[in-house]
């Protein structure tokens, strides 16, 4: 293999981390947003939240190779100093440990009645309590426990193969009022009177800046070209799979059995095959929850391990085993017992877009 297949099989990998990272459970709810904005309006805000993606990224690739920095909270200390790096950890804590809360929501929407059916069970909260502890615990936590990022670029791969075969699926659903013609008159292109309640989820769906420096710092000659080219094919590749999902999920949905909900797999029936797409999201999110969780804890780590000057020489990034144990339980414990308490994936995005996104 040569040095350029070399440097292009890397950047796919990148790639690949970095889009699964993106595109989680916002995907579900791109056709609620879809019909509470109208599609053309929805497709514009999508564009305009992956160039202002891009941009941001771009700025902070640029400050992270010219201050020789590989962390975001060390490049805001560089930058800020203590104050900047203080709101910086507070951020990215905020927006990333709700995007594992949503995680677990939509877990907790989705596994308990396949549980039920499987195994003959009362669907009940207990039994949504017990499957959500099992899947934290027992393939959430241990793939958590990882700390390389690039060693779940294979899953990373099955999950983005899986989600366009979601997409597929919703085409599928829609493509009888598609064919018909009817959509024409049930949809809406654009509704701004809603604009505020999913301003927060657009705003969100693209946004990469916390996992970038995850996916920065295991490249090992890492150079703007590069790195632009990783964040570019990622953000774009998320885009038109968030466009589709909107577009068809919508077509496909409005108008039959009232508002679409955020979770849009609720609305799909109760064949086999809907049955396995639901089963298959779950493991999708399942294994991309560390996706996640590995930023949060090394802004966690910093905020509560890296108070003096001298711990923000980039000699000092290494966390400890114990204090890495530590802090994968307490944030999976932490994500775990909320998710529990919060019923809807709508109101996570929401409250995590409409708050704490605006830091970042």
């Amino acid at each position: 293999m040569t040095a350029a297949d070399m440097v292009w099989s890397s950047s796919l990998k990148n790639t690949i981390n970095l889009g699964n990272s993106i595109i989680g459970v916002s995907i579900l709810a791109m056709p609620y947003c879809f019909e509470k904005c109208g599609i053309v309006l929805s497709s514009v805000l999508l564009l305009a939240s992956g160039l202002v993606t891009r941009i941001t990224c771009h700025l902070l690739l640029k400050s992270a190779i010219t201050a020789r920095r590989r962390n975001y909270e060390f490049l805001a200390f560089h930058t800020f100093g203590p104050t900047g790096k203080l709101v910086v950890e507070i951020g990215i804590l905020g927006f990333l440990l709700g995007s594992c809360v949503a995680f677990f929501v939509v877990m907790g929407d989705l596994a308990p009645p396949l549980a039920s059916d499987f195994f003959l069970l009362e669907a009940s909260p207990r039994l949504r309590l017990t499957v959500l502890l099992l899947l934290g615990t027992c393939v959430g936590l241990p793939l958590g426990l990882l700390r390389r990022l690039d060693s779940l670029t294979s899953l990373s791969a099955l999950s983005l193969g899986f989600y366009c075969l979601l997409v597929f699926k919703v085409f599928v659903e829609s493509f009888p009022v598609l064919w018909s013609g009817a959509w024409w008159d049930r949809v809406v292109l654009w509704r701004h009177d809603n604009l505020l309640s999913v301003l927060p989820i657009f705003a969100m769906a693209l946004s990469c800046q916390p996992q970038l420096f995850e996916i920065f710092d295991t490249v090992n000659d890492p150079s703007l070209k590069r790195m632009n080219s990783v964040v570019n094919g990622a953000v774009q590749m998320c885009s038109g799979v968030y466009i589709m999902m909107g577009f068809f999920g919508y077509v496909a949905f409005c108008g039959a059995g009232g508002p679409l909900p955020g979770n849009v797999l609720v609305r799909l029936g109760s064949s086999l095959s809907s049955e396995f797409l639901k089963l298959g999201f779950v493991a999708t999110l399942v294994v991309s929850f560390p996706l996640c969780l590995f930023p949060c804890r090394t802004s966690l780590h910093s905020l509560l391990f890296k108070r003096g000057s001298k711990f923000h020489d980039p000699s000092y990034d290494y966390i400890p085993d114990g204090q890495f144990r530590l802090l994968t339980v307490l944030l999976v414990g932490a994500t775990l017992v909320t998710a529990c308490m919060v019923p809807n994936i709508e109101i996570v995005l929401g409250l995590t877009g409409s708050t704490i996104g605006t830091q970042m």
